[in-house]
């Protein structure tokens, strides 16, 4: 299940959530595992480098054998022609890069034995690449969130958890995140055509205001119904540790975690910026059931994953 969007909207989390269930597992933004994990070095949701992690070194043992793909390959490939720009060219012309990618799912589920894998990369070039994907079904999970809330939470500054060295995250401005939120978002839309039936929209108020319920749906689209449930409360959810290569650095959290929708945007985002991501994000605010105008109330902070 390949979770395509802009990034803010909570997928982390929900990504983070799917995978505390039995028979699913989380591998985080698999996109970037090529550059970030085995090129950077940066840390596994174990807490280990993932050049180190045992599980992703058997991974890649298994998808490859004693001839794994060049990272630094991969990564110009990926530069060259699976960019969010040519999510429609790979659409109508497969690239190699499908079938490497999906030697790497069939591995991940051999050495796992998880019979749904979710990639939470949202880039919609992803999500184009499974759609003709060799030996693999493919589920694309399109989660969306209000663009107020994403523009706010890309201006914080947010501490990058999995760097050898302390860092920051990169920041957006607000034209740049809303930008970037239409133009992904549409991609997603188009890379759905391709996956019909096995295609889910979803709002991050939605999960967030009932994440079991979503969560249900989410696994129901895989044909999924596993035996066991991390839910402990309506909105708490026990998350275990797991193999994520990639994500917001949400992805480290475990144990009894609160689920509430992080609303601080509505209070501390700036009234120009608010009216200005408004106007540029106006056509696909209401096919996604946005409102024009907001209430400004403040609002606490939750888990926006």
């Amino acid at each position: 299940m390949y979770i395509g969007g802009w990034g803010r909207s909570g997928t982390t989390i929900i990504d983070n959530v799917l995978g505390a269930h039995d028979g699913v597992f989380s591998a985080g933004e698999l996109f970037h595992l090529w550059q970030r994990g085995l090129i950077n070095g940066r840390r596994c949701g174990c807490g280990e480098p993932v050049r180190a992690c045992a599980l992703w070194r058997e991974v890649l043992r298994v998808a490859y054998g004693d001839n794994p793909p060049d990272p630094r390959q991969m990564v110009v490939w990926q530069r060259e022609v699976a960019r969010a720009r040519h999510t429609s060219r790979l659409l109508q012309r497969p690239h190699p890069l499908s079938d490497v990618t999906a030697r790497l799912y069939r591995a991940i589920a051999e050495v796992t034995g998880a019979r749904l894998i979710i990639d939470s990369s949202k880039v919609p070039s992803g999500a184009a690449l499974l759609a003709s994907m060799p030996g693999v079904t493919g589920y694309l999970l399109h989660v969306v969130r209000d663009p107020r809330a994403v523009a706010y939470s890309w201006q914080r500054p947010t501490r990058q958890l999995d760097l050898p060295r302390p860092a920051l995250m990169r920041t957006h401005g607000p034209v740049d995140s809303t930008s970037h939120w239409v133009f992904w978002n549409l991609l997603v839309e188009r890379a759905a055509r391709a996956f019909e039936a096995r295609y889910l929209r979803v709002r991050y108020e939605d999960f967030a205001a009932a994440p079991a319920d979503v969560i249900g749906l989410m696994l129901a689209l895989a044909g999924m119904s596993p035996a066991s449930d991390p839910f402990e409360e309506p909105h708490r959810v026990r998350l275990g540790g797991n193999h994520t290569v990639s994500g917001n650095p949400s992805r480290f959290r475990a144990g009894l975690v609160e689920l509430r929708a992080d609303e601080a945007w509505r209070g501390e985002l700036p009234g120009p910026s608010a009216r200005a991501v408004t106007a540029l994000a106006m056509p696909l605010l209401h096919r996604y059931g946005y409102p024009v105008r907001v209430d400004r109330a403040g609002a606490p902070a939750g888990v926006p994953g």
